[in-house]
């Protein structure tokens, strides 16, 4: 369990009064992409001033919510650079709850208090039960099945979605934001779709009334956060001086671009490095064709040459400079970003590929 007292000198702890935070935001996928990359961003506008805090859900795994509680709702996030690495603990948690053994009630109850202002969301592609050729909702899942006949128990995300909707209209209380931040093309279409889709099925009225009052922004988020093995988990617990179960890992680069479409209020994320706009698929565009294009650029021709990891393929100039001359010269002008230095993304991502302290397998991409 981690020790706060025990923390070495140079691990950041969180600069604010934890006291004063408040359950504005629910989020549902306590996973490590969340725990490196938007708790993150809301911990650093709690340094601000920011009272935004987050109640913590997970619908299945209740093992980190159990461990998240053991250490006051305190854990590590440490920045890997190739020379440096950068330890904080992150504080902005006010509620840990998990699903199965709370209740699904209790997750519905924190969700319908009136403070809260976001539901937020990491629970993977499959997690929204939707058809993904088309985005819509799969009625044949068999959560779905089950919620159409238990609305008040749901299982599945819409399901839960919907039910603490359904409460808050009953009793009166401002609307909130569904806010995906899964790494799903238009996350934000996909999620009104299910739910709203879903309302149909169940109450024709409340679909109604969410699309007048509910809104679902659209998010691209971006940052590798390796999995935590047992030697990183180790290394870490040596270094700090204590373990730490719910610790996760990143690379020092971080995006993420939302968009500005909130009903009920938000934290002012873009003091913490976020980017606040009309319309996220230009940079969802920008980073499927420059990013993934040229990592699978590298990944492939480097591992017919021979290369083990992309940080070795960056390595060489040769391919360096394919690289970039792929990004620049054939993707950026295909792309319809405005208001962004392309040379500067390109150049970003070169730096990001070269770090390697990330280890990127050339041969991941072969199939």
């Amino acid at each position: 369990m981690l020790q706060i007292d025990r923390l070495p000198a140079e691990v950041k702890r969180p600069a604010y009064d934890r006291s004063q935070l408040k359950t504005r935001m629910v989020h549902i996928g306590f996973g490590a992409f969340h725990r490196a990359h938007q708790a993150l961003c809301s911990d650093k506008l709690a340094e601000q001033g920011s009272d935004w805090g987050y109640c913590e859900v997970n619908l299945n795994s209740g093992a980190l919510i159990e461990a998240l509680r053991e250490q006051h709702l305190l854990y590590t996030l440490t920045e890997m650079a190739d020379d440096s690495l950068h330890t904080r603990v992150i504080g902005v948690i006010t509620q840990a709850l998990h699903g199965k053994s709370d209740g699904i009630e209790a997750v519905i109850n924190a969700m319908s208090q009136p403070e809260v202002a976001i539901v937020s969301m990491t629970v993977t592609e499959k997690g929204y039960c939707h058809q993904p050729a088309s985005g819509n909702l799969n009625p044949d899942h068999p959560d779905i099945v089950h919620d159409l006949q238990n609305p008040d128990s749901p299982r599945s995300l819409p399901g839960l979605i919907l039910a603490a909707i359904r409460r808050r209209r009953d009793q009166g209380l401002p609307a909130f934001s569904v806010m995906s931040c899964d790494n799903m093309p238009e996350n934000g279409h996909v999620t009104r779709n299910v739910v709203v889709q879903l309302a149909q099925h169940q109450d024709p009225a409340l679909a109604d009334y969410i699309q007048q009052h509910i809104t679902f922004p659209s998010t691209m988020v971006d940052r590798i956060v390796p999995a935590m093995t047992d030697a990183a988990f180790a290394a870490l617990g040596a270094r700090l001086g204590s373990d730490d179960p719910v610790a996760v890992e990143a690379e020092p680069f971080f995006q993420w671009v939302i968009e500005d479409n909130f009903v009920n209020g938000r934290p002012a994320w873009e003091k913490a490095g976020a980017e606040l706009v009309s319309d996220v698929l230009p940079y969802e565009e920008m980073k499927l064709r420059m990013l993934n294009g040229s990592h699978s650029f590298l990944a492939y021709l480097g591992f017919l040459a021979g290369y083990e990891y992309i940080s070795d393929c960056v390595a060489d100039s040769h391919f360096r400079a394919a690289a970039r001359s792929l990004m620049i010269d054939e993707q950026a002008p295909t792309l319809r970003t405005q208001g962004v230095d392309l040379n500067a993304y390109a150049d970003s991502l070169i730096a990001r590929y070269e770090n390697r302290a990330i280890k990127h397998r050339t041969y991941q991409n072969r199939h």
